[in-house]
């Protein structure tokens, strides 16, 4: 079974991209740079591309100092975004690289309903998974 890793991806900052995080940086748990790559890319929208990356840090130490706030930080074991912390609101990503994901980025649940049923219908999104209220 493949392991996961974590990397710590800076991008050009002077690109003009719209990285609606506002930072030139992203935390990601993946198999390898493509992977988290594609990871990061999944955030933005459709019409926009990744801005040039200027490093790409492999193996990164949570322990050294990084230059965003170190509570703003998701779980780095989960494979997914750590920061910005979007994982903490859909889970880990467990989907691979390509494949689409349940929640799209731009849908927020409001309620714990809407986070559990799909489309207002009584269908539950995680077949054997109870929800914790």
């Amino acid at each position: 079974m493949p392991t996961v890793r974590r990397f710590w991806i800076e991008f050009d900052p002077d690109h003009g991209s719209v990285l609606w995080w506002t930072r030139p940086y992203a935390g990601v748990t993946g198999f390898d740079e493509r992977d988290c790559l594609a990871m990061v890319a999944d955030l933005l929208p459709s019409y926009e591309e990744l801005p040039p990356v200027r490093r790409i840090t492999a193996d990164i130490s949570l322990a050294q100092e990084l230059p965003v706030n170190p509570l703003a930080l998701g779980v780095p074991v989960w494979r997914g975004v750590w920061y910005p912390p979007v994982h903490l609101r859909i889970g880990p990503t467990w989907h691979p690289s390509g494949a689409g994901r349940a929640i799209t980025p731009s849908y927020e649940p409001t309620t714990a309903s809407e986070l559990l049923h799909t489309n207002g219908s009584n269908h539950s999104v995680g077949v054997g998974c109870r929800a914790i209220m």
